[in-house]
């Protein structure tokens, strides 16, 4: 069910949990004693049928894991057939319960690292549901067990399933819950882009929520990961290429001073403009930004026009992610390595970019979910800003 070291020992307790249930059931010596199915049998494989045919529950079409290859099998009685296709069956089902339908290549602008899951676990498992006649039990397992994902799963069974727009959602959200790590940390920072919001996850419950600004529909905040080691109080601006060339880069030729006043500096480097925003209070990092290097180059970080926040869909970003309350984020995050508010704001008056590091990293989640379970129990269904949900339901059906 977790991806790599942690997936072996999930499933090894997981499968130690079953012989343990069962030796208690049983009887140690009954247990020894029994005749254990060498293979798939009629009965076991016929649960396996039964469990494909319900797989919509999970958001999944029981069309793709080969149902009525499988009934041919148990229908024409070759034992060796019955093996070859109910071991290709579970093992499809397991996968996309594990990892996700869609896969990694297919994701649209998705760079989180993908789950895996060891063959040689599979089989196992495969022996357990035999072994213990526990075909849906063990094939459960494989499916995130987060609460998110359950109290969709009850929703996609109840009215708001049988509600087009509402079920859209539900399956795209199940679907990026399969995708997201199983293994995500026991602190960590999760910006849900519809939502826009981002919460500090600990222990598997947030301590800490935010409103967000996240990038506009042409330039979409990607889904991705990256490892925040640090928090940058008053942090300059090299400003990119593409918005030198948008906008910065005509401000700077046209209207040098107004470009000065606003604390950008420039020079030319093998014919090419560079520009910097000096630190401060109008820097549009504003005066915090966690220290998260990666590929994209999308950062979390503060933002001098606070009146956005204001607004319910706050796509007006570059890419990155601005954050409300900027300094109270910083302040969860290093509270343990002795830094309280007084602290960041005597710092941040100072207007020098300081550089704190994190006690530990901690990992950072931008995902895309537009069913969000509530804590009285229901589902809000956000908008769809970039669009991403009827394609992703399309690849699933």
């Amino acid at each position: 069910m977790l991806p790599s070291a942690t997936a072996s020992k999930c499933l090894y307790r997981f499968l130690a949990a079953i012989l343990l249930w069962m030796a208690t059931t049983y009887g140690t010596a009954a247990l020894a004693q029994q005749t254990r199915p060498e293979r798939w049998d009629r009965a076991t494989a016929s649960t396996l049928v039964a469990y494909i045919e319900r797989l919509g529950n999970h958001g999944l079409d029981p069309s793709d894991y080969q149902a009525a290859a499988l009934k041919e099998a148990i229908q024409a009685g070759d034992p060796v057939a019955l093996e070859r296709q109910a071991t290709a069956s579970f093992g499809l089902v397991a996968e996309d319960l594990a990892i996700g339908h869609v896969r990694p290549g297919q994701r649209s602008r998705y760079y989180i690292a993908p789950n895996s899951l060891d063959p040689v676990l599979v089989a196992r498992m495969i022996d357990v549901a035999i072994t213990a006649q526990q075909v849906s039990w063990v094939l459960d397992s494989f499916a995130p067990h987060n609460p998110e994902y359950i109290s969709l799963r009850a929703a996609l069974a109840g009215p708001d399933g049988a509600d087009p727009a509402k079920r859209v959602a539900l399956i795209a959200s199940l679907e990026r819950w399969r995708w997201f790590p199983h293994n995500a940390g026991s602190r960590y920072l999760l910006v849900n882009i519809p939502e826009y919001r981002l919460r500090l996850i600990e222990n598997g419950k947030p301590v800490a929520s935010h409103k967000v600004i996240v990038g506009q529909i042409g330039k979409q905040t990607p889904q991705f990961q990256a490892l925040v080691t640090g928090v940058i109080l008053n942090p300059s601006w090299n400003v990119p290429p593409s918005i030198i060339a948008e906008s910065v880069g005509r401000l700077v030729r046209s209207q040098p001073a107004t470009a000065r006043s606003r604390g950008y500096t420039w020079s030319y480097r093998a014919g090419h403009l560079e520009v910097v925003q000096r630190p401060g209070p109008g820097n549009s990092l504003g005066q915090m930004k966690l220290d998260m290097p990666n590929p994209l180059t999308v950062f979390i970080h503060d933002t001098p026009s606070k009146e956005l926040f204001d607004r319910p869909d706050r796509t007006f970003s570059h890419g990155c992610i601005r954050t409300q309350e900027p300094f109270d984020l910083a302040q969860k995050l290093l509270a343990d390595v002795g830094w309280d508010r007084a602290r960041i704001d005597a710092v941040v008056a100072k207007r020098i970019t300081t550089r704190v590091a994190l006690g530990s990293p901690v990992p950072a989640y931008v995902v895309y979910m537009t069913a969000v379970p509530q804590p009285d129990g229901s589902i809000a269904y956000l908008k769809d800003p970039y669009k991403l949900d009827a394609a992703l339901a399309a690849k699933l059906s």
